[in-house]
């Protein structure tokens, strides 16, 4: 898992219920100069950690932690 990942899953763990916006998650996840710099940033973690199953997406574009997250191979 990358660094980008580690800290979209820890923002994501803090509320696991919850869906966020993909602009959300670039902008809390990080520092705030470094959204400021590049705000797409969580884009290609996103998609890598949905591919994982590691993330879910619904049917809006948001994002929250899998519900069987702790039970998936290789979660942290």
């Amino acid at each position: 898992m990358t660094e980008p990942e580690r800290e979209i899953i820890q923002f994501l763990k803090l509320n696991p219920e919850t869906f966020f916006n993909r602009k959300e998650i670039s902008r809390k996840a990080r520092r705030r100069s470094e959204y400021e710099e590049d705000p797409h940033w969580a884009a290609a973690p996103l998609s890598s950690l949905v591919a994982q199953k590691f993330v879910e997406q619904n049917d809006s574009g948001h994002y929250r932690l899998s519900q069987n997250y702790e039970r998936l191979p290789g979660s942290m």
